[in-house]
């Protein structure tokens, strides 16, 4: 009999336990949020001429309610401790499902979006996530409205900012995208050098040094004007450029060739932004590479030559420089030397020192602006 007894109470205890469990879980993907601090005086967003409607948009990005189970916002992937990045290399979206691709750091360039460049605008950009199946699985923008309609606070957020209360869905961009215009942390230790050139330590001078010439960083990430290549620079490491960058013979995920659905762009993907890069990691479009060192030594010694790696990457060092070769090669005077116009060059091996590598990521810690971190303009309105 007290066998029995203690068996019943055994399994009470796990029906318990298990009841418990998927409590906590059922309350981990429905959060409950406190609603958002709706100050009298706006915080001033710089690039904003409606500081209103950039705060619609800093609530709108945080808010958990724009996903399907009010699990996921825009700020789960896109964390202000990671300058806006994610720090795992698949980001998770509403029921644990994983993204297929790491989340980059938010910046409001001008042209393609996406590491497959499938967004032409920022406004569009910032609104696909939503209706995304694995990110926040809305099922259309029309529910996303229908919904916020229902939540208390966004009556007189949109008011504030565009005078009524009605919200659309060109209403829910504009806002997200007036807010993450404003991710311009550009305040750095680089952009004090081009004013004061002693800014920089003699390693940091040397690793821009590299950056421009050796290692070719500047053939693809225009920091300063570049105009061996006809790209001016934009003081940012971004342009609208895609690039295969040898990280695999053949690509499994074909990246802007699968959106564009041209064979040639296989593999290719934006180039992201270097600002605040050593708050992002890890990199690469799946997030392989975990530091700046890995990174360094994958264009050091790493490349793989694949059928559509970037001109840039294959080894033209007996001509001198890229541009030498360009001059010499680029028989068709499209900016780039095709295989048929050199064949058989291997990838490139550029054969850095220690010390040289050292010197490189030295210069693009020079691209923190720690701002980024703790600027309260960006924050979690719903965290008080």
């Amino acid at each position: 009999m007290q066998k029995i007894a203690h068996s019943k109470i055994l399994g009470l205890l796990i029906i318990a336990l298990l009841t418990f469990s998927a409590c906590n879980k059922k309350n981990k993907n429905t959060v409950e949020q406190d609603a958002p601090e709706i100050p009298d005086q706006m915080p001033d967003y710089k690039k904003s001429n409606n500081n209103a409607l950039a705060y619609l948009g800093r609530v709108l990005f945080y808010d958990k309610k724009l996903s399907s189970n009010n699990s996921t916002s825009c700020g789960s992937c896109h964390k202000q401790q990671n300058a806006f990045a994610d720090d795992a290399p698949m980001s998770e979206g509403v029921n644990g499902q994983l993204t297929h691709r790491n989340s980059p750091t938010v910046f409001p360039k001008n042209g393609r979006m996406f590491w497959d460049g499938r967004a032409n605008s920022l406004n569009e950009m910032v609104i696909m996530p939503i209706t995304n199946e694995v990110e926040m699985n809305m099922k259309s923008m029309n529910d996303v409205c229908s919904k916020l309609s229902n939540v208390s606070y966004y009556g007189t957020l949109f008011k504030k900012a565009y005078g009524i209360e009605k919200i659309s869905t060109d209403k829910i961009s504009r806002a997200l995208a007036e807010f993450v215009r404003n991710f311009d942390f550009s305040e750095n230790k680089f952009k004090s050098s081009l004013t004061s050139p002693n800014a920089l330590s003699a390693d940091e001078k040397s690793g821009k040094e590299l950056f421009m010439g050796k290692a070719k960083c500047s053939s693809c990430h225009h920091v300063e004007p570049d105009s061996n290549f006809g790209n001016p620079g934009n003081g940012y490491g971004v342009t609208d450029d895609s690039h295969n960058v040898g990280l695999d013979y053949e690509s499994v995920d074909k990246g802007c060739g699968d959106i564009n659905k041209n064979h040639k762009e296989n593999g290719e993907f934006m180039m992201p932004v270097l600002l605040n890069i050593e708050l992002t990691a890890p990199y690469m479009h799946d997030g392989r590479l975990v530091s700046l060192e890995d990174v360094v030594e994958h264009y050091n010694s790493k490349v793989v030559l694949s059928p559509t790696l970037d001109w840039r990457l294959k080894d033209f060092s007996d001509l001198g420089t890229l541009n030498n070769a360009l001059m010499r090669l680029d028989l068709n005077h499209n900016n780039e030397i095709e295989e048929d116009e050199a064949p058989g060059r291997k990838a490139q091996n550029l054969k850095l020192t220690n010390t040289e590598k050292s010197q490189l990521v030295s210069f693009l810690k020079t691209l923190t602006d720690k701002n980024i971190l703790s600027d309260s303009k960006f924050s979690d309105p719903f965290v008080h």
